[in-house]
């Protein structure tokens, strides 16, 4: 299904955006399972994360994972949970909305081959198997989570979670939702924001690449999804 495209100002397209979230989290929720939330760190998406701490999203029911995570300690400056925990996480425990046993940080664990994701597998599996609702952000060369262009990665045929080695941007080890899993999704929202991510919305947008070119494509093989930008159209020279 081709995603859906909005652009606008940042705040708005937040907002908007996790008002969707939310209603799919609460779908996901009314038939009586958990609902899965899949997220990423970094900058761009806190402003979707900070619209959904007053979106009506049923917390009791919703379990939070992470789409990627760097194989580092969660306390460590380079952990994707350590940005998701101080921009959603914390918020709403302060508030006594979400539960503890709601929140899954991958755990790396040096002592074992598989480094813990076996683990993570483990928890995806006793909640359904399925993301209902995922929050991406595309990278410079579009890729997303920690998938990228021409990279074993994307080519992972994995369907939940899957390490990743020698990623081309540092570090190089990472653990990721493998695009089978992404595709599966109910719902994707993945945002390009500011001028740093012109190229990736060009690439995106650029017929002749596919998935295996510009991972953040993944979100056209979702039930639904929506791509965010806040960048004005690039207006053609002569």
């Amino acid at each position: 299904m081709a995603a859906e495209r909005w652009a606008g100002t940042r705040n708005d397209l937040d907002r908007r955006a996790a008002e969707r979230v939310a209603a799919e989290l609460a779908r996901a929720a009314s038939g009586g399972t958990p609902a899965v939330l899949a997220v990423v760190g970094g900058r761009s998406v806190g402003g979707i994360f900070a619209a959904l701490q007053s979106a009506a999203v049923p917390w009791q029911s919703v379990h939070v994972l992470l789409a990627d995570e760097r194989l580092v300690p969660i306390d460590s400056d380079e952990s994707n949970f350590k940005l998701v925990n101080a921009d959603l996480i914390e918020p709403l425990r302060k508030r006594g909305v979400l539960p503890a046993g709601n929140v899954h940080p991958f755990q790396v664990d040096d002592s074992r081959p598989d480094r813990g994701i076996d683990a993570y597998r483990d928890v995806l599996r006793a909640l359904g198997g399925r993301l209902h609702a995922v929050v991406l952000s595309a990278g410079e060369d579009g890729h997303t989570a920690s998938l990228f262009p021409r990279h074993p990665s994307i080519d992972d045929p994995g369907d939940s979670f899957v390490l990743v080695s020698d990623a081309p941007k540092p570090p190089p080890d990472r653990m990721s939702a493998s695009r089978r899993l992404l595709a599966a999704a109910a719902l994707g929202v993945i945002v390009f924001y500011g001028e740093g991510k012109r190229d990736a919305l060009r690439r995106y947008d650029d017929p002749t690449l596919g998935v295996r070119d510009c991972p953040s494509k993944v979100v056209g093989e979702m039930a639904a999804a929506l791509v965010l930008t806040d960048l004005a159209p690039t207006r053609d020279r002569t």
